[in-house]
């Protein structure tokens, strides 16, 4: 019913949405271990997507409390269907994740990480997979250790491969209704190995998705844009009305491509266990950021503007 009352609001253009979100985007905490070329330079610093940004040092980084996290879970059990876990950083980092996903599951929430894998022990993995989360997303895009670094400065594939394996027969042995899919990145350099990730997937009973590699980083000259479409510039983006974006710091942001964008003015900075997050959900700064949206398109908002995604979807 929540669902049907949100398409209701994206139908008629209106300023307010449902009751509460239905996705829940958490930064949990934007450090990374991988040093994909796409997210961030080789001094660790994360690129900043804002073109007039004017950081120093890129996107700050930092971590968000349990207390937080645990907060806005509980503020929307009733209502949000699903916590994504990460935005940014790499989730295995925070050794509070079973703890956040725990809460999710004792409050009938789903819950879901995207990861690089690499950091993957028997002993976290078990962790993860008995709290309850219900979907795990490992990006790979190589199967061998040439085509990997390609794009991962850091880590060894053979180990992420072998974590993958254990991933899944810890699965296997507890009966966790976990899904588990390997999220391949397609480039020119690395599409003659399909077929072998397509067999490493079968025998291990993996689902496997493909979608276009982000050339930024050093391969714009060698690969394709991600997307050859022009920009939807006139199309209200269904975010505004589905999902609510948190930053590490409590920041609550319009979408996720606003963690890493600089100076972007939140619609307020949450405390836990003080801010109402319904009340900003449907609140003056979110409702005239969804009026703007429905009336003049994504050319009027900054961020918006060369978002080339259409719908709700995980870009990670």
């Amino acid at each position: 019913m929540k669902y049907f009352y949100v398409l209701c609001g994206l139908l008629a253009a209106s300023a307010s949405s449902s009751a509460s979100p239905f996705i829940l985007s958490l930064e949990l905490w934007n450090e990374c271990n991988a040093g994909c070329l796409f997210c961030r330079n080789d001094k660790g610093e994360i690129h900043d997507i804002n073109p007039q940004g004017k950081m120093a040092n890129g996107i700050s980084k930092g971590k968000m409390s349990v207390d937080m996290a645990c907060d806005i879970i509980s503020q929307f059990k009733d209502d949000a269907l699903i916590a994504v876990l990460y935005t940014n950083g790499e989730p295995l980092l925070y050794k509070e994740l079973p703890a956040v996903i725990q809460h999710a599951t004792k409050n009938k929430m789903l819950s879901m990480i995207s990861t690089n894998g690499l950091l993957f022990t028997p002993e976290n993995a078990k962790a993860i997979l008995e709290s309850g989360i219900d979907f795990i997303k490992i990006q790979l895009g190589g199967f061998t250790q040439d085509i990997y670094s390609i794009q991962i400065r850091y880590g060894q594939v053979e180990t992420l491969k072998n974590n993958i394996r254990m991933l899944a027969e810890l699965k296997k042995q507890g009966h966790h209704h976990t899904l588990i899919l390997i999220d391949w990145i397609t480039y020119n350099y690395n599409r003659h190995q399909i077929p072998l990730i397509e067999k490493f997937c079968q025998e291990l009973g993996l689902m496997l998705s493909f979608r276009a590699g982000n050339p930024k980083g050093g391969l714009e000259q060698s690969e394709p844009k991600q997307s050859p479409e022009s920009l939807p510039l006139k199309m209200s983006c269904d975010w505004l009305w589905q999902g609510m974006q948190i930053n590490y710091n409590g920041d609550i942001l319009q979408c996720c491509e606003g963690v890493v964008w600089s100076d972007l003015k939140p619609y307020t900075t949450m405390t836990a266990g003080k801010t109402q997050l319904k009340e900003v959900w449907n609140g003056p700064q979110a409702q005239a950021m969804r009026r703007t949206m429905a009336t003049q398109g994504r050319g009027a908002i900054p961020i918006c503007q060369g978002c080339e995604r259409k719908g709700v979807c995980f870009k990670w």
